[in-house]
C-alpha cells in the first residue's frame, strides 16, 4: 500500500485526486480535521464533486462532539484494506502511529489532557520529567520529539504505568502489511504564497460562516484548537481584528508546515521525497506494476 506525505499546502490531495481517477483507487484520507461532519472550509476537504466521483475514506466519519486519534484510523483501514486505497497523510502523526502499531490505551480525559496541554509548553522539562519517571524510554526518543513525549505521559497518567513496563505489558498490534511512504515536497517560498492564497480563498469561501455555526452549535470540542478555527473564535469574541485572524492564519499555518517537515524528516524511513511531477511519476510506476 502507498501513502503520500507532505506539509499542508503541499498539493498531496490534488496529486491523489490525479492518480485515483487514472488507476481506479479510492483515497483513505488521514487529516484530523476532515474526518470531521460539518468542517468543510477549514480543512480544505475535497469538493463535493471529487467526493462523489472518487470513494473517500476517512472524511465526513466523527460528529464534531467526538475524538479524533489514530485509532480511529487505524481500524477504519483494517476494515477496508481490501480495497485500492491510496493513503493521504495530512495528520502524518497518525500515520506514523499506525505504521508502528497500537497498544491498547484507555480512552483520553478532560483532565489528562488539560495537564497534558500544560506540562508540554516547556518541552525541556517535560522531556526531564519524562527521564526519571522512565529513563529506558526517554533514552531512546529525541528530547525535541514533542509527539512522543506527549504520548508517553499520556500512556503514564492514563494507565499509573512507565510507558517501556505499559509497552512490554501491552504489545503493539500492527498492520500485517507494508505501507511505502512518499513524500511531496514543495520549495518554501512557493509554499509560504500557496498558503496565503488558500487562506484567502477560505476566507472568500465562508470560513467565517462557518465557525460560527459551530460556535452555534457545539461547546469545547476538539477541532476548536484547529488553525483556521482557533483564530477565527478569537475575532469572533472580538479579541482580535478580521485582518489579524487571517495574518495569525498564515504565520500559524507556516509554523505547522515547518513542525511537518521536521516530523516527516525524523519520523519515517525509506521515504522516496520530491516535487509533484517527480512524486506523481513514482506513484504511476508502482501502480503499473500492479495493475
Amino acid at each position: 500500500m502507498n501513502a503520500i506525505i507532505g506539509t499542508t499546502a503541499s498539493g498531496k490531495s490534488k496529486l491523489a485526486i490525479n492518480l485515483a481517477r487514472k488507476f481506479k483507487l479510492s483515497i483513505f484520507s488521514i487529516d484530523s480535521l476532515s474526518i470531521y461532519k460539518h468542517i468543510d472550509i477549514a480543512s480544505a476537504k475535497p469538493s463535493k464533486t471529487e467526493l462523489s466521483e472518487i470513494k473517500h475514506y476517512g472524511i465526513d466519519l466523527l460528529n464534531p462532539y467526538e475524538k479524533c486519534n489514530a485509532k480511529v484510523f487505524f481500524d477504519l483501514l483494517k476494515q477496508v484494506v481490501n480495497d485500492r486505497i491510496l493513503i493521504v497523510g495530512g495528520s502524518s502523526f497518525y500515520l506514523k502511529a499506525m505504521i508502528d502499531g497500537l497498544s491498547p490505551i484507555p480512552q483520553m480525559t478532560p483532565f489528562i489532557e488539560q495537564k497534558l496541554a500544560q506540562m508540554l509548553k516547556d518541552k525541556v522539562k517535560s522531556y526531564e520529567f519524562l527521564k526519571k519517571l522512565d529513563s529506558t524510554f526517554a533514552n531512546k526518543i529525541n528530547p525535541n520529539d514533542g509527539y512522543r513525549i506527549n504520548k508517553a505521559l499520556e500512556i503514564f497518567f492514563l494507565t499509573n504505568t512507565p510507558p517501556s513496563i505499559f509497552f512490554t505489558n501491552n504489545p503493539r498490534e500492527k498492520l500485517d502489511f507494508e505501507i511505502n511512504i512518499f513524500e511531496l515536497t514543495k520549495p518554501k517560498e512557493i509554499l509560504k504564497n500557496d498558503i496565503i492564497t488558500r487562506t484567502n480563498i477560505m476566507f472568500e469561501s465562508g470560513l467565517i460562516t462557518e465557525v460560527q455555526n459551530l460556535k452555534d452549535n457545539f461547546s469545547e470540542i476538539q477541532p476548536f484548537k484547529a488553525i483556521g478555527i482557533k483564530e477565527i473564535l478569537m475575532f469572533l469574541d472580538n479579541k482580535i481584528t478580521i485582518n489579524e485572524a487571517r495574518e495569525l492564519i498564515i504565520k500559524n499555518t507556516l509554523s505547522l508546515a515547518k513542525r511537518q517537515r521536521t516530523f516527516n524528516k525524523t519520523q519515517f524511513r525509506n521515504v522516496i521525497s520530491g516535487d509533484f511531477k517527480t512524486i506523481n511519476n513514482a506513484l504511476e510506476y508502482e501502480y503499473q506494476k500492479i495493475f
